[in-house]
């Protein structure tokens, strides 16, 4: 797959890129606001307030992925528990890893407290 180039002086590049840096975090997409972020970092490493907001996005990155995997965990031990109680009945063990998605979230958040996504 091709990288797109982006054209114009350096500082148009920076600015762009750290606008984009904004949109993918306030869409919640963090993982593409670090990569947009440490591009602007890598060449123009005094730009702005990019380093502060790298760390920033890099922290929202780690605790949605953190949320993501605690709610796995969580569904993964429902399930366990409804098929250990004897749920056959895939539908109950779908409502089961569905409630523990979100206990799991719940749990999450708790443990990073954090009361919101």
């Amino acid at each position: 797959m091709a990288r797109k180039q982006l054209t114009g002086t350096l500082e148009e590049q920076c600015s762009f890129l750290y606008q984009l840096a904004q949109e993918k975090m306030a869409s919640g997409n963090y993982t593409g606001a670090v990569y947009a972020l440490k591009e602007i970092i890598k060449h123009k490493p005094d730009y702005g307030d990019a380093a502060q907001l790298l760390e920033k996005a890099r922290h929202h990155k780690k605790a949605q992925s953190f949320r993501l995997v605690i709610s796995l965990v969580g569904a993964v031990i429902f399930v366990g528990i409804g098929s250990g109680a004897g749920l056959d009945n895939d539908l109950w063990l779908f409502a089961f890893a569905f409630a523990g998605l979100l206990v799991g979230y719940v749990f999450a958040n708790l443990v990073r407290g954090e009361a919101t996504g």
